[in-house]
């Protein structure tokens, strides 16, 4: 009897190393249905592979919170080798997650990347001034369009 109880302790201890070691691979059960939507930088919709060997409870629904291995994508986007996770497990994965910045993580400067694109859409030159002999109207676009390719056809 002791053997078994030190088995499974052996087993959640593994699994919650899982958990904090692939935070980046957890996925939530969505409420309605047994789907998963998978936590980090994009989250997407995805569902336990059939050959997974994950456990439903006496409901048929399966855990609240897994760990994944890899994402497959056939007609539907699936997750294989999955383990289940506790939500106490979870927690604090959140809520550094929440916190985290993702261009800082990655050796950004820390603004967001809306910040340096607006700032960069600013610092652009206006459109006819960058644009400048180039006619606007859509006639005459589509005129040059077929001189140009008559001058190459000629030359052929």
């Amino acid at each position: 009897m002791k053997d078994i109880k030190k088995r499974q302790r052996g087993y959640r201890n593994l699994r919650k190393a899982l958990c904090v070691g692939y935070a980046n691979k957890l996925a939530e059960r969505m409420v309605q249905h047994n789907g998963y939507r998978t936590i980090g930088f994009k989250p997407q919709l995805v569902q336990v592979h059939p050959s997974s060997t994950l456990k439903t409870d006496e409901d048929g629904m399966f855990p609240n919170y897994i760990v994944y291995h890899e994402l497959i994508a056939t007609s539907r986007p699936f997750m294989r080798n999955v383990c289940a996770v506790e939500m106490a497990w979870v927690s604090p994965i959140l809520k550094k997650l929440e916190k985290l910045d993702i261009d800082k993580l990655s050796g950004g400067s820390g603004r967001s990347i809306r910040e340096e694109s607006e700032k960069k859409v600013t610092s652009l030159p206006k459109k006819e001034e960058a644009v400048a002999g180039v006619p606007d109207d859509r006639e005459s676009r589509i005129q040059a369009a077929r001189d140009r390719f008559l001058a190459r056809k000629g030359k052929k």
